[in-house]
């Protein structure tokens, strides 16, 4: 049966060709069996670490993949396009991919939800944009509605950008 994800991409080296190869990789991956839903392109200070500004976005699609398995695609994807890991808190992502939500699954072990949805407007801006009525696994309140709620305080800034098929 598949289910319906959201992964956030962020990168902040090389920002817009990062999320175009992300992008690229989920559609080729993805993209047969249900469209890949992109959310609009936002511009965010580094949270939390020094460096360049990140382009982030959100990005919805059905997979028959369980989540061990589409956490070691994305950890591949990642690595294809440049992604090091061998710094705690690293300050510079080429592609940082993040599951943020696999169905309605709570599962800590897992950190699914991913906490960052309500913590970051950055991840539940452009996730609202997209699945506004998606409600938040084990909560009633939709994106929309938790968007409008929030009193995160961080600036996010629309970046105009294309991603043709």
């Amino acid at each position: 049966m598949t289910v319906q994800v959201y992964l956030g991409l962020g990168a902040n080296i090389d920002p817009e060709h990062c999320l175009r190869a992300g992008v690229a990789a989920l559609r080729d991956a993805f993209g047969e069996s249900s469209p890949v839903q992109l959310s609009p392109v936002y511009q965010t200070q580094a949270v939390g670490l020094e460096g360049p500004d990140f382009l982030n976005m959100v990005v919805g699609f059905s997979t028959l993949m369980s989540v061990a398995d589409l956490r070691a695609w994305i950890k591949e994807v990642e690595n294809k396009n440049g992604r090091q890991r061998d710094q705690k808190q690293s300050s510079c992502h080429r592609l940082d991919m993040d599951l943020l939500l696999y169905g309605n699954l709570i599962s800590p072990a897992d950190n699914l939800p991913r906490s960052d949805v309500l913590q970051r407007a950055y991840v539940l801006k452009p996730l609202a944009d997209i699945a506004p009525a998606l409600s938040y696994p084990g909560a009633q309140e939709s994106m929309a509605s938790l968007w409008q709620a929030s009193q995160l305080g961080q600036v996010i800034k629309s970046i105009p950008m294309e991603f043709t098929d």
